[in-house]
């Protein structure tokens, strides 16, 4: 076959592909304004029904520890200060509104509850972090509220045990990302859960200082970070489902943090990547799909201790321009029975270095030309990454303008075809697994 028809009939062959994998990624995951409700938690028993009309502040000022308070559909003005432990449930049509200063509702005590109702607004200085619920206080719980039109959404402060599950939090999409708030940041907070939210267009969720942490089932779309762990040791990040950020998590300065079963999807900005790792170590990378992000995997630097190394087993890296990128020649990493599929790239390392010195065993590539005598479902001749447009790409990025053009497919041949131009192995693969998983 002639070189033209051989580019053309890959490009053809390509972008069906590309086609077919966005569908059975994106089918049913419709924008979340769109989505059905999420529903408002059960009423708890007991409670004292607050009227619209009534002074919401003094009523809780005055009241005695740990009272279940209902409020009543309406409006009720805030700021709210919560000084002693309640509860306070009410549905959705029950709105605690903002004055447009500070925070909405500021918990200052240890096991307050608040449940189901809608808060709207908050203050606007990012210096004060003005948020629509300000938690500082042990064993807080923040459970199927909806937050609209606020700056921060969430706020905790020096806390332990916090529960933040089933809220939605809705941003502004027509401001620019960058000058959004976070829909939640916990700082110096630890041991506490983060699950079950609908987040959409807001900025961060953003874990700082925050160790042994748990964000498990979120939806989290249209921002920039969907999760950033930074000096977060033992955090784990499991079954969230990120859409359309610049990043879906991103890991710095941490140890031993799992991220398991999560989808990465749409991260393909120009600096878009599903999962960023800087100097962390001991992570364990599990069970993700990473689909149609600029980068699925970026690891810089990590691990970053001696001592520690990264296990990276059963991802899906489909349909994004590269798969695994290094920033540096990487080193006790461990990449074990994932699949590489319909990629720019696979692999890239970037500057002069390359992949041989981690350790890879069982992946799946679509491009691997082996075979299989014995039966096992494994190649029986190692799977090789030769490059020559990829090495030259790591050297200079730029050159990443040109992916796909007929320029690199040209460079590309020559270095399969001429001895002479064929590059060093970016990575080896002894034992590549003949069957992908599938989408």
């Amino acid at each position: 076959m002639r070189w033209g028809n051989f580019y053309r009939v890959s490009v053809i062959c390509f972008t069906l592909l590309s086609i077919l994998g966005a569908s059975v990624v994106y089918q049913n995951s419709a924008p979340s304004a769109s989505l059905e409700p999420l529903p408002v938690p059960e009423k708890p028993s007991g409670g004292r029904t607050i009227s619209a009309g009534d002074e919401l502040q003094c009523i809780l000022d005055n009241a005695d520890p740990d009272t279940v308070f209902y409020l009543s559909p309406g409006v009720y003005a805030g700021p709210l200060v919560i000084r002693r432990s309640a509860t306070i449930w009410g549905p959705r049509e029950a709105v605690i509104r903002s004055c447009g200063q500070g925070h909405t509702i500021d918990v200052q005590v240890r096991g307050a509850r608040l449940l189901g109702f809608t808060v709207d607004g908050s203050g606007t200085r990012p210096d004060r972090m003005d948020a629509a619920v300000h938690i500082q206080g042990d064993d807080v719980t923040v459970c199927g509220l909806r937050i609209v039109h606020a700056y921060f959404g969430v706020v905790g402060e020096k806390s332990r045990r916090m529960t933040l599950v089933g809220n939605e939090i809705l941003g502004d999409p027509s401001v620019a990302l960058g000058l959004r708030g976070d829909a939640i940041r916990l700082w110096e907070t630890r041991d506490s859960l983060v699950a079950d939210n609908r987040i959409a267009d807001s900025r961060d969720v953003l874990i700082w200082y925050a160790p042994d942490n748990r964000i498990v089932n979120n939806e989290v779309s249209r921002g920039r970070y969907g999760t950033h762990f930074m000096y977060c040791d033992g955090g784990v990040v499991e079954g969230n489902r990120y859409r359309d950020n610049t990043v879906g998590v991103f890991v710095m300065y941490s140890r031993n943090v799992q991220v398991r079963g999560n989808l990465n999807a749409g991260a393909g900005s120009a600096g878009g990547m599903g999962l960023g790792v800087k100097e962390s170590g001991n992570l364990t990378v599990e069970d993700n799909r990473f689909v149609q992000d600029h980068v699925g995997l970026y690891l810089d630097n990590s691990p970053f201790r001696g001592d520690d190394n990264n296990r990276i087993e059963g991802n899906l890296f489909a349909l994004c321009q590269t798969g695994v990128v290094f920033h540096s020649s990487p080193v006790r990493n461990l990449f074990v029975e994932n699949s590489f599929r319909a990629n720019g790239n696979p692999v890239r390392v970037e500057g002069r270095g390359n992949a041989l010195e981690s350790t890879w065993n069982g992946n799946a590539f679509d491009d691997y030309q082996g075979y299989d005598l014995d039966g096992d479902g494994y190649g029986d001749v190692p799977y090789e990454s030769r490059s020559l447009s990829n090495r030259l790409i790591g050297r200079t990025p730029e050159l990443a303008f040109f992916s796909g053009t007929p320029s690199l497919g040209l460079l590309e041949a020559v270095g399969h075809i001429f001895p002479l131009f064929q590059p060093e192995p970016i990575f080896v693969d002894p034992r590549p697994r003949m069957k992908a998983n599938g989408l």
